[in-house]
């Protein structure tokens, strides 16, 4: 009975050794947001002419983040009840080619590639904040129409998920953020 005493505490004193040296890795935390506004709008004239307002895109690493070039986003639309909007035609793809600097401030960045933890001064802080130079229209009529024909209702939104490689060469994957649809824009 001793036996099996002692070769449980030490099977628990190995697994919490285990435990403690384990090292938790949390994903690449890029901020996003678009400007002028956070959401994907749209207008409708009195004559019933649709404007769909483009967005630039706006990034930043987290601190200690490595730096990442985005080549593509996917761009799912959805209404309140998660169901896709409009059924069958609510997913695209868009390319894009956009460097985002590390989560490292220094003393002086360089205007494109921020610092590195060579530069004088350098310390894990949030990078240095990159729109997108071009705007990008990312609600597409269908999916405008089909929100006017549901009677406009709040709760409709986007899903987006950015892909490319990080500094380092692997792949990277974002997380994926939710975008509301608000008309009138």
């Amino acid at each position: 009975m001793k036996r099996l005493l002692v070769r449980a505490a030490v099977a628990a004193a190995l697994v919490g050794l285990l435990a403690a040296c384990t090292t938790t890795v949390t994903p690449s935390r890029l901020q996003f947001t678009m400007s002028p506004t956070g959401n994907l709008g749209y207008e409708v004239s009195t004559t019933g002419e649709i404007t769909v307002t483009a967005r630039n895109l706006v990034f930043r690493n987290t601190a200690g983040q490595v730096g990442v070039t985005l080549t593509g986003l996917l761009i799912e639309f959805y209404d309140v009840n998660d169901a896709a909007a409009p059924p069958g035609d609510n997913a695209n793809v868009i390319s894009l080619n956009v460097y985002v600097p590390p989560g490292i401030q220094c003393d002086q960045p360089d205007p494109v590639l921020g610092c590195t933890m060579q530069s004088a001064g350098a310390r894990f802080a949030p990078g240095l904040q990159v729109t997108t130079p071009e705007a990008y229209q990312l609600l597409p009529v269908g999916v405008v129409l089909a929100h006017i024909g549901a009677g406009q209702p709040v709760g409709w939104h986007a899903d987006i998920t950015f892909t490319g490689f990080t500094a380092i060469g692997q792949s990277f994957t974002s997380e994926t953020y939710r975008v509301s649809i608000a008309p009138p824009n």
